[in-house]
């Protein structure tokens, strides 16, 4: 049988088959090429598109969280305040007690000893806000508890708190109302006023107790001033004008006229949020400063006194330190808010060589004035 065979023949290729070829190959490369770039852009677009309003959600976030923090601080400083100012009335056997006791920043014993003088049984608070006592065991004719001074306390010297203290449960004159300090005086019938009758006090503790409550109350004042100018910021920004008469270059306030204030950017209240907040945060410092500062010197002070009484017997001088542990976290928390405030001014800085591709003067088809407005 004859083996079978497969012939294939093989034909040129027509030029015109080969042309179109060649020219399918750099179509399909630009094609491709179109391609890549399309989505190289589009991948960039939708960065950007991202990128901004991720940035502005961090800036909002950080004014959410300074707001936050702003309210907790006020709310922190505004309990020592109130702390101590009102007498809280007795329940059943339970007798008067001050306001928030706790929160005094010194608390010592005197005036009245027990029969066999080896305590005294008034407790006499020294508040931000007020000086205050408590007698829970006084007879049922006299008060068990007494503010003697509150407030600004302009006049309060320590010394005439406790003449009032004194008056109020009817305690012999002349066992308070002793003369000053000499070798040819008699000692004081009350062995509490005895060792308060000193050339150092006669005319007063050298505590300004009004101090106190000026710091708190202008870190008060201005911490939730910086909370009402957000809202004007937000609602009213031409109230924020600078009205100062003098000082005008140090004032953070802007310049200018309703429109131009209006028309400001996130960078320029930023700054002005910054300023405020940074120094309200001071203001807080420094009143924990003096509340703490002023609170040892006063209990030095107790200890002096504290040697000049019988043996057996004492004031049981001590700080609470409540009080400023509040007043020190507030300050805390102001400064985490002016923190906030910092990084969302840093976030809406102008980007270096924004106003180069701004319009800042006219517009040559309109006429009209061009816009600089940075705006993310």
């Amino acid at each position: 049988m004859a083996s079978a065979s497969i012939v294939v023949h093989s034909y040129p290729k027509s030029p015109s088959a080969t042309t179109k070829t060649r020219a399918t190959i750099p179509f399909i490369s630009i094609v491709g090429f179109v391609h890549r770039t399309s989505a190289h852009i589009s991948h960039l677009m939708m960065l950007s598109s991202l990128a901004r309003p991720t940035r502005k959600g961090i800036s909002d976030g950080l004014l959410i969280l300074a707001m936050i923090g702003g309210v907790i601080s006020v709310i922190l400083a505004f309990i020592v305040f109130i702390a101590g100012t009102t007498i809280i009335p007795g329940r059943g056997d339970d007798p008067n007690h001050l306001f928030w006791k706790p929160l005094a920043l010194v608390t010592f014993d005197g005036l009245v000893p027990n029969n066999d003088t080896s305590k005294f049984l008034v407790q006499l608070n020294w508040y931000a806000s007020s000086f205050g006592w408590e007698y829970p065991n006084a007879p049922k004719n006299l008060p068990k508890a007494g503010i003697t001074s509150s407030g600004l306390r302009w006049s309060s010297n320590i010394v005439n708190d406790l003449h009032q203290i004194a008056r109020d449960l009817n305690l012999p004159q002349d066992t308070w109302d002793c003369p000053k300090f000499g070798a040819y005086e008699d000692p004081c019938g009350n062995i509490f006023f005895e060792a308060w009758r000193t050339y150092m006090v006669h005319n007063g503790l050298p505590i300004s107790s009004w101090l106190l409550w000026v710091m708190v109350t202008s870190a008060l004042v201005l911490g939730s001033w910086t909370m009402v100018q957000e809202w004007m910021i937000q609602k009213r920004p031409h109230w924020m004008r600078c009205r100062c008469i003098i000082g005008k270059r140090w004032c953070p306030c802007p310049k200018g006229t309703k429109e131009e204030i209006e028309n400001h950017d996130d960078f320029v209240w930023d700054k002005v949020r910054l300023s405020y907040w940074t120094l309200s945060a001071a203001y807080f410092g420094t009143a924990a400063t003096h509340a703490c500062v002023t609170s040892v010197f006063f209990v030095k002070f107790l200890g002096y006194f504290e040697e000049r009484l019988p043996e057996g017997i004492s004031m049981r001088p001590r700080r609470r330190i409540a009080a400023e542990v509040l007043l020190w976290v507030a300050f805390g928390i102001r400064c985490f808010s002016a923190l906030c405030m910092a990084i969302r001014w840093k976030l809406s800085r102008r980007p270096k060589g924004w106003l180069d591709g701004q319009s800042v003067g006219l517009d040559g088809d309109s006429g009209r004035s061009g816009d600089a407005r940075y705006t993310d």
